[in-house]
């Protein structure tokens, strides 16, 4: 049987909608904010520049020749006038760092104004860039740690709101699953004629095709096994009967042969028979009294031949001895239970061995069967699905413990099947 495979979450397709929806949203959102940080650092460049130059155009104009009037400089302001009358240059103040000219700590203008007197009057004027350069860090920091939130945001948003675009979705799965092919039933459909609604309606129509080919099966079983019944019991009879008179060794061995093959194909046809009716939900349970410890004896008696071809003893136990074991159930449904198992211990247990069949009364009415086996078997229960057999025997057709196991839940009981210490243990426990 194959195992379920594994399932993440990177694998569902809310979370590639919401990695679809979150890149979207993050590609636009990034966008958004990358425009934003170049123009807020444009207009920290224009501000800076233009307090700059405005600083330094009032300086100049402050700056006289005639008399000789130089502004002193302000807190943070740093400036360097000069005058040139064409013979030589003249600083008429001068507070510039020796830095001034490293642009990554300084921003510099100059300036120049042509005096009445003839000349020029220039003005180099420097502002601290610290505040301009931690202006631009911050709105750097906002940007680095503003995507990632947003990216996560995003994300987050987008997978929750895929999780409420896709609830039509689970609520189709978990409906299609809870649909029993045996009784089929139609799913709901959504009330708006969106993909959910058509992908429920096309779910729908194959149920109904489903359907029908499990109505066809059903008919086809139902009715093949009926017609095959009447003609292998007369076999069976027949060759009974023909094999009591018979004196020959040899023709009375191959007589034997064909009987066998008969009453597998007996059990092949009733088999057949009881899964159509299971499948069809035709199934009725007509409950009456049973006495398990009477039934037991009455079945063993139909595996004494074939156990003494396989030199195979049969012991029955009784706990308590004096116990009463007595079930509300349908009996043909019971005996059909107990045949299955019986046979199969029978079939698959080893020659010259032992079967063991226990009954027992606990709460529950319990029947215990038990026989030897040389091989392992890793899952028994696996072996109550429907044609699964073991991979060690070919030669039945995996139905029995299927039907012994549904048989058992109609009447209010259960098979539970173990494989310990090489015994092979199937128990039906009753209410």
């Amino acid at each position: 049987m194959k195992s379920r495979p594994k399932s993440f979450i990177y694998q569902s397709i809310r979370f590639r909608f919401g990695l679809l929806f979150n890149s979207l949203l993050f590609l636009c959102v990034s966008f958004i904010v990358y425009s934003l940080y170049k123009n807020a650092k444009t207009e920290l460049d224009r501000s800076f520049s233009l307090q700059l130059s405005s600083s330094a155009n009032t300086v100049l104009q402050k700056t006289d020749l005639n008399p000789i009037s130089v502004p002193l400089p302000k807190s943070g302001e740093f400036f360097r006038i000069v005058y040139d009358n064409g013979e030589r240059k003249t600083t008429l103040i001068d507070n510039l760092p020796e830095d001034a000219a490293d642009q990554e700590k300084w921003r510099m203008v100059s300036l120049k104004k042509y005096p009445e007197n003839g000349g020029t009057l220039s003005v180099d004027f420097a502002l601290s860039a610290e505040n301009y350069r931690a202006g631009i860090q911050k709105l750097r920091q906002l940007l680095y740690i503003y995507l990632p939130v947003a990216f996560l945001v995003s994300f987050l948003g987008g997978y929750l709101l895929s999780g409420f675009l896709l609830r039509p979705l689970r609520r189709i799965i978990h409906n299609a699953n809870q649909v029993d092919l045996e009784h089929i039933t139609l799913l709901e459909k959504p009330r708006t004629r969106d993909e959910f609604y058509y992908l429920t309606d096309a779910l729908n129509r194959m149920l109904l095709r489903i359907d029908e080919q499990v109505k066809q099966q059903t008919a086809f079983f139902t009715m093949a096994s009926h017609e095959l019944r009447t003609p292998i019991s007369n076999m069976l009879t027949e060759l009974q009967v023909f094999n009591r008179d018979l004196s020959d060794p040899e023709t009375q061995n191959l007589l034997d042969n064909q009987e066998q093959e008969v009453k597998r194909m007996k059990a092949l046809v009733d088999n057949f028979l009881w899964m159509s009716q299971i499948e069809s939900g035709n199934l009725r349970t007509n409950r009456s009294e049973i006495d398990l410890a009477e039934l037991v004896l009455e079945l063993s008696e139909s595996f004494t031949k074939q156990m003494a071809v396989n030199r195979q003893q049969l012991r029955i136990g009784l706990s308590p001895v004096d116990g009463d074991y007595m079930i509300s159930g349908d009996r043909n449904q019971v005996e059909v239970i107990l045949h299955n198992l019986m046979a199969n211990a029978v079939k698959y247990g080893e020659p010259g061995t032992a079967i063991e069949l226990t009954l027992s009364r606990n709460g529950k009415t319990g029947i215990l069967i038990s026989n030897t086996l040389t091989r392992i078997i890793e899952n028994p229960e696996k072996l109550k699905g429907q044609f699964l057999r073991d991979t060690f025997h070919k030669d039945g057709f995996g139905l029995g413990l299927w039907i012994s196991d549904t048989l058992s839940r109609k009447n209010n009981g259960g098979l539970t099947l173990k494989a310990i210490d090489g015994k092979f243990l199937a128990k039906v426990e009753f209410e």
